[in-house]
């Protein structure tokens, strides 16, 4: 959900831009899965300058906090994302364990 709504063709200049960004979409998602848990920062960090990694944490939050919030107090506003996501892996050609025997399932 934040990738997607965070990445557009024309923002993204370069592979190391888009990998900032991914990589704080996932640095930010695993702090709002819980409190208890808590991430080295460093693992995310791929720019010289950590302003600009803060600064998108900023934009992310400010941005989409409240959907992500959503995501762990709607069992519904979760189950929509987790589809979309799903549907994202199979176009791409990427397929988990269960999706792959849904997909034998239904070709027999």
């Amino acid at each position: 959900m934040l990738v997607r709504e965070l990445v557009h063709e024309d923002d993204v200049d370069c592979e190391q831009d888009l990998q900032a960004v991914v990589l704080t979409c996932l640095y930010l998602s695993y702090s709002y899965m819980g409190n208890e848990i808590s991430y080295p920062l460093k693992p995310f960090l791929v720019e010289d300058n950590k302003e600009k990694f803060w600064d998108r944490c900023l934009l992310i939050v400010n941005r989409l906090s409240r959907n992500m919030l959503r995501i762990n107090a709607e069992p519904g506003f979760f189950t929509e994302i987790f589809t979309e996501l799903k549907a994202c892996g199979t176009n791409a050609g990427i397929t988990t364990a269960n999706s792959a025997s849904v997909v034998g399932t239904t070709a027999a």
